[in-house]
């Protein structure tokens, strides 16, 4: 879900992103046993954001690292 209070989480390095996710997990858990139910809601929305976005990466990571290895197919030579 789109936020517009959050900056733009792809210019944010991988550190910060899971710095950022586990502050708000902490502070969803204190809301939540402080009975904060509304509180608890917009954590979650900015929580998701940062979740999609690291999620994102990883896609993005292990796709390049896909690409990467079937360019070594053509330095293998399997015929018999």
């Amino acid at each position: 879900m789109f936020n517009p209070l959050l900056n733009d989480l792809t210019k944010i390095k991988n550190e910060e992103l899971e710095l950022k996710i586990t502050e708000l997990i902490k502070k969803y858990t204190i809301a939540a046993r402080s009975g904060q139910g509304i509180v608890c809601e917009q954590i979650t929305v900015i929580l998701n954001a940062y979740k999609d976005e690291q999620s994102r990466r990883y896609i993005e990571s292990n796709q390049k690292l896909l690409n990467k290895n079937k360019n070594l197919d053509d330095f293998i030579n399997v015929d018999h």
